[in-house]
């Protein structure tokens, strides 16, 4: 082998360690990133009023849009330290975003996709009234038309 040749090799061999070193450095820094979960006050959390006509309303149940990579424990702790009410449970959703398309005047039109999102359900230990909005009646009896074909004996 010759000097030039040797002298190729070599450098291919510390690319090579290079390459290797921050890749392991870039998946180092993605563990400490996921492990360190920093979140924005502004894109938390969303209270999703009840839509009119619900049926059954509970002023101990509330609906909250949040980010799909959120747990029910930091939901949970979220919603304890920013509105200082104690949580009972919280249940969740899994929600894909819609897809749709947006049709030019001519060819085949553009499909988009909104964000994924997840749906929580907060079950409160007592109840509460969201700031700027109205008391909740509690609608949560069961209605005289689901029970109007039981028998009375």
């Amino acid at each position: 082998m010759d000097r030039a040749a040797q002298i190729a090799a070599k450098q291919a061999i510390k690319h090579a360690e290079a390459v290797a070193w921050h890749a392991k450095e870039a998946a180092k820094a993605a563990r400490m990133m996921r492990n360190n979960k920093q979140w924005f006050p502004n894109e938390i959390i969303y209270h999703m009023p009840w839509k009119e006509g619900t049926k059954y309303v509970r002023p101990d149940i509330h609906k909250f849009r949040v980010q799909p990579r959120m747990s029910k424990i930091e939901m949970k702790n979220w919603i304890e330290q920013a509105y200082d009410t104690p949580v009972k449970k919280v249940n969740t959703i899994n929600r894909e975003g819609q897809v749709g398309r947006l049709w030019p005047k001519y060819g085949r039109g553009r499909i988009y996709k909104r964000p994924d999102f997840k749906i929580a359900y907060v079950f409160l230990e007592e109840p509460w009234t969201p700031p700027g909005e109205e008391p909740l009646v509690d609608t949560g009896a069961i209605p005289a038309e689901a029970t109007a074909g039981e028998s009375k004996e």
